[in-house]
């Protein structure tokens, strides 16, 4: 755990060696704009949170342009178990996080939920919810759609 109380995603999220291996350590997310939420209550791990997110990692490297190069654009589909969603606000065509916030929770204190993971908002969509699980579901390359 950080000294302000969070933890490392890379250590809680299952499967995490699936976005580990293409970026070399756990991504920022920051900038990474989250593409889809689906808030599903069937099935055995219910209720469960999938947030599918276009995440990169940002050089310092600069294009002719005055841009800095990005690079391993990757469509990363997050799946959470046993959630409760605290809050979900502003989802709109362009939906950008600054990055992902994991925390650590009593399960006891919680019913069952460890975890408390938080997408705070640049633009768009902002999330908050607890979870007993957190899952890297799949990973693929992000094909831009127009």
């Amino acid at each position: 755990m950080t000294a302000d109380g969070q933890v490392d995603p890379a250590s809680v999220f299952e499967n995490a060696q699936l976005l580990t291996t293409i970026f070399d350590r756990w991504p920022s997310f920051h900038d990474a704009e989250v593409l889809r939420l689906v808030l599903d209550r069937s099935g055995p791990d219910r209720p469960t949170v999938e947030a599918v997110i276009h995440v990169f990692q940002m050089t310092s490297e600069v294009n002719a342009k005055g841009y800095y190069v990005l690079k391993h654009h990757t469509e990363a589909a997050l799946r959470f178990t046993g959630v409760e969603v605290l809050s979900i606000q502003g989802f709109n065509p362009q939906n950008v996080i600054s990055n992902l916030v994991v925390e650590p929770l009593d399960p006891a204190e919680h019913e069952g939920r460890r975890l408390r993971v938080a997408m705070p908002s640049i633009y768009g969509v902002e999330v908050e919810l607890e979870c007993e699980r957190a899952i890297v579901a799949g990973v693929r390359p992000f094909e831009k759609s127009d």
